[in-house]
């Protein structure tokens, strides 16, 4: 069992991307293999922006764990239920993300959405309903942050606003020694919130993209014999 406190954490959006490596296949397995051409520049530890026609990692956010001259690996990725992983639909494209801007000065995060939904049906011989889960509603995610108009994350948060790009988003824990990756598309209003005796304060907030955020540890070297 392990707990740790979200204090000292920091936020970040992916600001630049590559461009897009095209993906003609993708493996059913357990640590999935990208198919791709050579000359794709990806190297292990690169942080992507995966495209798939499997729709559950479609938008995922994650690390490259192995690369070859004309293969990808993402080991955080388990495609071997075919069920669930069409074989031969997982083809799309991969996007390295080569620099990121900080959401600085966060003063609280908030999340909605992500709650299961149900409904109920009742036989006639039921005395009772029964509860059938049905879907989990969509989530957003609203970060308040202390206003300042010179920061460089409010022209990129405006100029994402527009185009309806999704974006990366990552979050280092550092007492739970852990980085995250998600996505999303951002919704900003510059505009801040006033308020007598208190900061003036904006909401940056994000529509969730990707299925699943993926968590990578710290990684400790073993000592020398």
């Amino acid at each position: 069992m392990g707990f740790a406190l979200p204090n000292g954490a920091t936020v970040f959006v992916g600001s630049k991307l590559a461009a897009a490596v095209a993906v003609t296949a993708v493996s059913n397995a357990n640590s999935a293999v990208f198919t791709v051409a050579t000359g794709h520049g990806l190297a292990v530890g690169d942080v992507v922006l995966i495209s798939s026609g499997w729709s559950l990692i479609d938008n995922l956010v994650a690390r490259v764990s192995a690369q070859t001259a004309t293969s990808v690996t993402i080991g955080v990725i388990n495609s071997s239920d075919t069920n669930y992983f069409a074989a031969g639909a997982g083809a799309g494209s991969l996007r390295k993300v080569t620099e990121w801007t900080e959401i600085p000065q966060i003063t609280e995060v908030a999340q909605s959405g992500g709650d299961q939904q149900y409904t109920q049906v009742q036989f006639l011989a039921d005395d009772r309903q029964r509860n059938l889960a049905t879907y989990k509603a969509a989530k957003s995610q609203t970060f308040t942050m202390a206003h300042d108009s010179t920061l460089p994350i409010y022209t990129l948060l405006a100029a994402a606003d527009r185009s309806g790009d999704t974006l990366p988003l990552r979050m280092y824990v550092p007492k739970a020694k852990e980085m995250r990756y998600w996505s999303g598309q951002a919704s900003f209003d510059s505009q801040p919130t006033t308020a007598v005796n208190s900061i003036e304060t904006v909401q940056p907030a994000f529509a969730i993209q990707s299925r699943d955020m993926t968590f990578y540890k710290d990684t400790v070297q073993a000592p020398a014999d």
